[in-house]
């Protein structure tokens, strides 16, 4: 990270002042020393305003999370990643004309830098996509991903290629995206999902088996091994599986509904009911 030489000089300045105040007056300079920290503190409102967000959403305190999120980036200090987190927040949430407003006035900002742009481009792509635009979605992550690298990036456009239908390019992207983070829980269902759609079956398998006992947090991978065992004649642990999918909260940003894993659910019960 590289020395900021304004912050700097403004520390010696403010240090000298402190040493000086203290060695005439020292009550006049614990009094300055208050004085700094309220000034610091109503000038972090908006990371204070987040971070309150922030423990609110974990909570599942989502309308005071989004409250939180709103005073935080209506603050001229407001950060790009706090005005980003709030559109990604307001997405979820189902708000995407709200989402895109607030992101694309961000976007018109000048000083942004390249993680901040491209975290802001990432999020507007997950808008693009919930607006049905895939082919805009798609072509928005591949953008940043001309110069600019994470795992959340890997996760979304890889995502991303399997609802446009281009499973040749996810198969590609989805490999290279595992080797960049071996550990990520999506980027391992990405894959299995792509090998389920090209109907390899076997390959999708041998990545879930091993991805269900990590235990991830999503619906996807239980769905899709459901469906296997399903159609491998293991019934009773597809409907495991499948009720384990159907437990979690249907999420916005992804195509797998309640109703589909319902649905699973239901003709499964129904054929046992038969025999």
């Amino acid at each position: 990270m590289k020395n900021n030489p304004k912050l700097l000089i403004t520390l010696l300045v403010i240090a000298i002042l402190l040493f000086i105040t203290f060695n005439t007056n020292p009550f006049l300079g614990i009094a300055l020393i208050l004085l700094f920290v309220l000034y610091k503190l109503y000038n972090s409102r908006s990371f204070i305003y987040a971070l309150i967000g922030n423990g609110h959403f974990s909570k599942g305190n989502k309308e005071q999370a989004l409250h939180w999120f709103q005073r935080a980036s209506s603050l001229k200090s407001s950060s790009p990643r706090v005005i980003t987190s709030y559109g990604y927040l307001l997405l979820k949430e189902k708000e995407v004309e709200k989402s895109k407003e607030i992101l694309e006035a961000l976007q018109r900002r000048e000083a942004l830098n390249l993680q901040e742009r491209s975290q802001l481009k990432m999020t507007l792509a997950l808008v693009y996509w919930k607006e049905g635009n895939i082919a805009l979605a798609v072509s928005t992550l591949e953008e940043v991903f001309q110069e600019f690298k994470n795992s959340t990036l890997y996760e979304s456009l890889g995502y991303l290629l399997i609802v446009q239908g281009d499973l040749d390019k996810a198969l590609s992207f989805n490999n290279e995206a595992l080797e960049y983070n071996e550990s990520s829980t999506i980027i391992k269902d990405n894959l299995a999902q792509t090998y389920y759609h090209r109907n390899e079956l076997e390959k999708a398998e041998d990545i879930y088996s091993k991805l269900i006992p990590e235990n991830p947090t999503f619906a996807e991978p239980y769905y899709y091994y459901g469906l296997i065992l399903k159609e491998k004649g293991s019934i009773d642990k597809a409907l495991e599986m499948l009720k384990t999918a159907a437990s979690f909260k249907e999420s916005f940003l992804t195509d797998l509904t309640k109703e589909e894993i319902q649905n699973q659910i239901e003709i499964i019960e129904k054929s046992k009911a038969v025999v």
